[in-house]
C-alpha cells in the first residue's frame, strides 16, 4: 500500500514520546508499504533537518507552520486565528495546528502519490475530510482529550476559574467530536480508548481499532548500567500539563515522604521544557537534566522510575521505554491505563500520595523486588511492543481498514 501519515508537528528530530510513536509506526510501515510523511515545523533549522529522515521507501513533504514565517506572518496569523476563534468559535490551538495550507499539502500529497490510505493524527484535523475526497481516511486518537479534560476538572479550583475552564473543555470536546463523526475509521492507541469511543453516540457505525504500537527493544539493553541505589528518575517533556502537575504532586505530596525514610534520595528529573519556577518550587534532593538525546543511560541507572500522573490520555511511551530497559515502575493508573501492564507483577500501582511514597520506599529498600519488576515489565514488551512483529500486526489492522471502509 501507499500510506500518507500525517502529523500537524513533526515527529522529527524525536524529543517527545509522542514523536517517538509516529516515528516507530512509520519504520514497521515501511517494512512491506511505501510511507510518505507530511508535516509541519516550527523553524526553518528543523525544515531543513527532516531531508535526515528521508530514505528508500519514505518520503517528506513539509512546510513551515503559517504563524512562524516572519514577524509580519506571525502577526497576520494570530490576529486571523482570534478572529476565527471569536466569530466561528474555532479554537486557536486547532487553527494553529492545522491551517488550511496544511490541510492543502495533505490532499494534494495523498493525491500526487495516488494513496491507498492517509493516518492523521490528532482531532484537530477535523476538517480533514473536507480536503481528501477520494482515499482512505483514518483518524489517530493519541489522546482522548474529552475524558482527559474532565479529570483536568477535577483538579481545578471552584470559582471563575473552574467556570472558564469547563466552558473551555465543552468548546474544544464539540470540535473533538466532530472529529469522530467525520471520519470512518478511528484508530486508538490503547484497547481501553477503543472500547471508550464505541460507547460514544458520534462513534456509532465507525470503524474503530487499537492502533500497534512498537519500540525497537535492541536499543534498550537491561544489564549494561549499574542501577545506582537512591536514584529515582521523573522523565518527561514539561510543555505537557499533566506532566506539570505530575511533577507538581510528586514534589510536594509524596517526595517529602520518602527523603524523611530515606535521606540521600535524589529524584532525577529528565525532559524538555523545565521552567525556573518549577525547578525553584521543587526543593532539595530534587536535580533537573534537561533534555536528553538518548534516555537509556537514565533509565538504565535509575534504582526505579515513578509516573505519577493524575490526569492523561492515551499511552505512556515513558512506560513502555521503561519497561524495554526493565526498569521497575511505580505508577498511578493513570500512567498505565490500557496497556495490559498488572500491577504487582510489571509494576506498581499506587493511587494516592501515601501509597506511592510506601511503594517507592518498598523498592528503593528491595532492589531484588525492583529487579523481579523490570524483569517481567521487559518480558511484557517483548511479547506486546517488539518491532520484530510489527509489520504482522500493522498488516492486520490494514486488513481490517481495507474491507471496511468505503470505497
Amino acid at each position: 500500500m501507499k500510506i500518507v501519515v500525517t502529523v500537524p508537528y513533526t515527529p522529527w528530530p524525536v524529543t517527545r514520546g509522542t514523536g517517538r510513536l509516529i516515528v516507530n509506526l512509520i519504520e514497521g510501515l515501511l517494512e512491506r508499504h511505501e510511507v510518505t510523511l507530511v508535516t509541519m515545523t516550527l523553524s526553518k533549522s528543523v525544515l531543513e533537518r527532516l531531508k535526515e529522515f528521508e530514505k528508500p521507501g519514505i518520503k517528506v513533504r513539509a512546510m513551515l507552520a503559517p504563524h512562524r514565517r516572519g514577524t509580519s506572518g506571525k502577526l497576520l496569523r494570530k490576529v486571523r486565528n482570534v478572529i476565527s476563534d471569536l466569530v466561528s468559535d474555532i479554537p486557536q490551538d486547532v487553527s494553529y495546528s492545522a491551517p488550511a495550507e496544511f490541510l492543502s499539502l495533505i490532499a494534494d500529497t495523498a493525491s500526487r502519490e495516488s494513496a491507498d490510505l492517509v493516518l492523521a493524527s490528532y482531532w484537530h484535523m477535523y476538517r480533514l475530510p473536507e480536503f481528501v475526497k477520494d482515499t482512505r481516511l483514518a483518524l489517530v486518537t493519541h489522546d482522548m482529550d474529552h475524558i482527559v479534560s474532565r479529570d483536568r476538572l477535577n483538579l481545578t479550583r471552584t470559582g471563575p476559574e473552574r467556570m472558564k475552564a469547563e466552558k473551555e473543555a465543552g468548546r474544544l470536546e464539540r470540535f473533538e467530536m466532530k472529529a469522530y463523526q467525520r471520519f470512518d475509521t478511528i484508530l486508538t492507541v490503547t484497547a481501553s480508548d477503543t472500547e471508550a469511543l464505541q460507547g460514544i453516540p458520534a462513534c456509532r457505525g465507525k470503524t474503530i481499532l487499537p492502533l500497534p504500537l512498537a519500540l525497537d527493544l535492541s536499543v534498550f539493553t537491561p544489564g549494561v548500567f549499574d542501577r545506582e541505589k537512591g536514584r529515582i528518575l521523573f522523565l518527561g517533556s514539561f510543555h505537557s500539563d499533566f506532566n506539570r502537575d505530575a511533577l507538581c504532586y510528586f514534589v510536594s505530596d509524596v517526595f517529602p515522604s520518602i527523603r524523611r525514610e530515606i535521606p540521600e534520595v535524589v529524584l532525577e528529573v529528565v525532559g524538555h521544557g523545565a521552567d525556573e519556577r518549577l525547578r525553584e518550587e521543587a526543593g532539595e534532593g530534587v536535580e533537573f537534566t534537561g533534555g536528553v538525546e538518548n534516555i537509556v543511560p537514565y533509565l538504565g541507572r535509575c534504582s526505579l522510575m515513578v509516573l505519577p500522573l493524575r490526569f492523561s490520555g492515551g499511552v505512556r511511551i515513558r512506560m513502555m521505554e521503561a519497561a524495554a530497559m526493565g526498569t521497575a515502575v511505580v505508577s498511578t493508573p493513570a500512567g498505565v491505563a490500557g496497556m495490559g501492564l498488572e500491577s504487582g507483577s510489571d509494576y506498581l500501582k499506587a493511587a494516592d500520595a501515601s501509597a506511592m511514597a510506601k511503594a517507592v520506599i518498598s523498592l528503593l529498600r528491595n532492589g531484588e523486588e525492583a529487579a523481579r519488576l523490570g524483569g517481567n515489565a521487559r518480558r511484557w514488551a517483548e511479547r506486546s511492543i517488539s518491532m520484530e512483529n510489527y509489520p504482522d500486526r500493522l498488516d492486520e489492522m490494514l486488513s481490517v481498514i481495507r474491507d471496511r471502509s468505503p470505497q
